[in-house]
């Protein structure tokens, strides 16, 4: 049975996290948590006050978290889900990677509606794409709830830890019967039989028993391209491999994946690769 943690705040953008899970995995026997993150600790008063204030954020969540779980329970159309709930006094990303290190989820899913307060520090969606080592969806506010039939996966053809890092993403196809498009943009002066390499191969290989289609487009930056393709091709969830950067890459906004899991437009699939990067110790950072 799959494990899948829901994160809500009770917006509207973790109800259509939530609508989304339930529909994505809808014929998938699952066991669902459902987790509030309450990081609020208040401060300027007595500790206790302080502590007093804490313990009825803590019952308001609680009781919070208890009507939504109600609520959601009744998506699960087929009757084949588990339901669980967990509140956690911290921020989400580390509330999700204290949970992900004791539950070891398939994916974990969050609602994004691109209103972060600075994209250099970005979102909550951000945060955890970033710093937490787990599959992770992230679904725009303005998603339509609809069957999965078209993904698009962007590739750069650079060594990855393993293709098991997509084992995920490719039972989803095979379930769903979805098409899987190969996106790759092309550098200035570079040619679509350039990639025609090795590890291309090893991805139709891994893919098979999937409908795979090659895409290539110019374009000045792999962002643009990607977003080129967005805005003239009909895609119903975009997977990017999330690799490890160093401080400054975060720091100056260089992560790509990071970009798109602070306003995305479509479902993002962020498929945490396990490869190391060989930088100094106390640069070492997320996506």
């Amino acid at each position: 049975m799959k494990k899948i943690l829901i994160a809500t705040d009770f917006s509207k953008a973790s109800v259509k996290a939530a609508e989304y899970a339930l529909n994505l995995f809808n014929n998938t026997p699952c066991e669902f948590t459902l987790m509030n993150a309450y990081d609020s600790f208040p401060s300027g008063n007595s500790p206790e006050v302080a502590y007093s204030m804490l313990e009825e954020l803590y019952k308001r969540s609680k009781l919070d978290l208890y009507a939504y779980l109600e609520e959601v329970k009744k998506l699960d159309i087929h009757k084949i889900h588990k339901f669980k709930s967990d509140l956690v006094p911290t921020s989400p990303a580390s509330a999700i990677h204290i949970l992900n290190q004791k539950n070891k989820y398939d994916f974990v899913i969050v609602g994004a509606n691109g209103k972060g307060e600075d994209i250099l520090f970005g979102s909550t969606a951000t945060d955890i794409v970033r710093n937490v080592p787990v599959n992770t969806i992230v679904v725009p506010v303005q998603s339509k709830v609809e069957p999965i039939k078209n993904v698009v996966l962007a590739v750069d053809y650079n060594p990855i830890a393993s293709f098991k890092e997509f084992d995920g993403l490719k039972e989803l196809l095979l379930q769903k019967k979805a098409t899987l498009t190969l996106l790759t943009v092309l550098k200035e002066g570079q040619t679509a039989a350039e990639m025609d390499g090795l590890l291309k191969f090893e991805y139709h290989h891994y893919f098979k028993g999937v409908t795979v289609i090659d895409y290539q487009l110019h374009a000045e930056s792999v962002e643009e391209g990607i977003i080129e393709y967005l805005a003239f091709h009909k895609a119903d969830m975009l997977a990017m491999l999330t690799r490890h950067h160093s401080f400054f890459d975060v720091l100056f906004n260089r992560s790509l994946t990071r970009k798109f899991a602070y306003n995305p437009t479509v479902p993002l699939l962020s498929v945490f690769d396990s490869i190391e990067v060989e930088v100094p110790e106390h640069e070492i950072v997320t996506f």
